[in-house]
Order: C-alpha cells, then structure tokens, then sequence
C-alpha cells in the first residue's frame, strides 16, 4: 500500500508576557514563571511530541496538554486544531523560542500518514532519539531515553503494537486505551535508539498488512 504524508499545522498560538499571580496561581505555573504561552495543532500527537522537543531546546514547563473530542469540526472556533499545549516559562524569550522549536517540528518533522492517500487508514509512528522533561514526566521514559510513538486506529494499532513490542527490547511507558478522545489507541515504547527504530518498523509493517488483508484472523 501506498504510504502518503500527511503535513501538519500549527492553527493558532499566542503569548503571554506577564501573567497576573491569581493566572498563575490558577493554572498551576512553577514558582517565578509568569510567561505563558499556548498553540493548538492541526493533529494531537505532533501537539504533544513537538512540545516534548521544545523542552530539550528551551527552558520551559509543559503545563497543560489536551486532545480535542471530536476536533476543529466540532470546536467554538474556526481555527481550533485536535491538540491543544500550555507551557510557562521565566522569560519571555524562552517562550518564545520554544514556539520557534514547536513550529519547526510541526511542519518539519512529524510523521503522521495515511495509507492509499487521502482516503485510506491514519497511523502515526515515529522513533525520537532521546526524550524531553514532558515526556520524562508524563509517559514514564527515564532521562535521555530514546523512544518509539506509535497510534492508530483500534484494531490495526492493537495488532501492530505486539508486533512491535516483539520486534525491539523495549518498555511499555504509556499506553492510550480506545477510544482515545480522537478515536485512536497508542503506546509509547522506550529503549536503546535501535530497539524503538525496529519496533517502529515493525509497526509500520503490521499496520500495513492489517489494513490489507482486514477480515484475515491471523
């Protein structure tokens, strides 16, 4: 089957310089940090794993993640995407070249496809080499891990994700149960960088059969 990408956008982000102590208060913001700033993303998954690789980059907290039920189809505004991020920070700037980071993997690096183009199965599956504090955090990865993320739809992830797992020596970090609020299943697998990369292979290559051949039991 054919394996087309699928571009990804940033569909709005603004920036707060100085938010007041009851804002901070309110959303939770680490001690001293009163800059904030938030972005919504055309897919959920590249929301969260470019937010992930702003914190290698920039001194910043991820506060808030969150997928949208239903997507920007189902949204109080026009230009609301299915992934919505929060993050703090002290300075300005550090927020501001977060978005910089944020933006450049969103359109650069996401790997999310569709199989038999447009109107085929969605997957994401994507080896990242070393992890963030927002990953090391929320999915359970130790400090500097490499890991392998890996979502679909139900019955083609639940098949692939085993054959991913025997494919590399790696760590079940985080696991989305279906229905996901976008309707899919995931897992986040952690290891050595070769290990995520045959796991993610081996992902790739099942979801592909599964999708093929879709009423076969084996």
């Amino acid at each position: 089957m054919n394996h087309v990408k699928i571009p990804t956008r940033i569909t709005g982000q603004k920036i707060l310089a100085n938010v007041s102590e009851e804002y901070a208060r309110s959303f939770g913001l680490p001690e001293n940090h009163r800059c904030v700033g938030f972005y919504m993303c055309s897919n959920d998954d590249v929301a969260y794993l470019s937010a992930d690789d702003a914190t290698k980059k920039a001194n910043i907290k991820v506060i808030h993640g969150q997928t949208y039920y239903g997507g920007n189809k189902y949204a109080e505004a026009s230009r609301t995407g299915t992934g919505y991020i929060m993050f703090s920070a002290e300075k300005i700037q550090d927020i501001k070249s977060a978005m910089s980071y944020i933006q450049d993997f969103v359109v650069n690096q996401s790997e999310l496809y569709r199989l038999d183009g447009d109107t085929g199965l969605a997957y994401y599956a994507q080896t990242i080499a070393r992890t963030g504090s927002y990953f090391e955090e929320w999915c359970h990865v130790p400090k500097g891990m490499a890991y392998s993320y890996l979502v679909g739809a139900p019955v083609e992830t639940g098949y692939a994700l085993d054959q991913a797992m025997k494919a590399g020596n790696t760590k079940l970090g985080r696991f989305w149960p279906a229905p996901t609020h976008a309707n899919s299943l995931g897992a986040l697998l952690y290891g050595t960088e070769s290990a995520c990369r045959a796991a993610t292979a081996a992902f790739i290559e099942a979801v592909d059969k599964c999708s093929a051949r879709p009423m076969d039991l084996l």
